[in-house]
């Protein structure tokens, strides 16, 4: 394994420790309040962080595994009935995070080099790996911590 994909990796590992980090720090009364209209809210985006992997990355890794060229299907929170992730219990999905992202790490270390060049065909990209499927899954991580913190610590809430 190269040392982009164990930097990826390493990131990755640190994303449930993040999340539970950040939301012990930010007020409960904030967590299901909707800050924007038609947004999650905390409690929605913390949930699906915590989730995604088992509906989405880890079912592409596999299929990478197994497949030549895997076909992928675009997955969003639009999958998933309106209140799906507001449903679900914060802390439970939050404690079960640092285990279903070690099921998706060890995934990947079980990729040899013939796995990690394989191409996908996925209807959103142009070009489509293992390796930028990662990255997307560390940006998409981030891009939710980041709506987080916003919420709970931005004045955003306030209006």
């Amino acid at each position: 394994m190269n040392r982009k994909i164990e930097s990826i990796l390493k990131a990755l590992e640190e994303t449930p420790r993040l999340l539970k980090e950040l939301i012990s720090e930010i007020d409960p009364e904030l967590y299901k309040l909707e800050v924007t209209k038609r947004k999650w809210s905390i409690h929605e985006n913390a949930t699906h962080i915590a989730v995604s992997d088992i509906y989405g990355f880890q079912k592409r890794l596999k299929d990478f595994k197994n497949q030549e060229k895997p076909i992928i299907e675009p997955l969003s929170g639009d999958n998933f009935d309106k209140d799906f992730f507001l449903k679900l219990n914060l802390k439970k999905s939050i404690d079960d995070f640092y285990e279903i992202r070690q099921n998706t790490i060890v995934l990947a270390k079980e990729f040899n080099q013939n796995d990690w060049n394989k191409l996908a065909v996925h209807p959103e990209y142009k070009t489509y790996t293992p390796y930028i499927m990662l990255r997307h899954l560390l940006m998409h991580d981030h891009s939710h911590l980041y709506k987080i913190e916003d919420m709970g610590f931005g004045i955003g809430h306030l209006k």
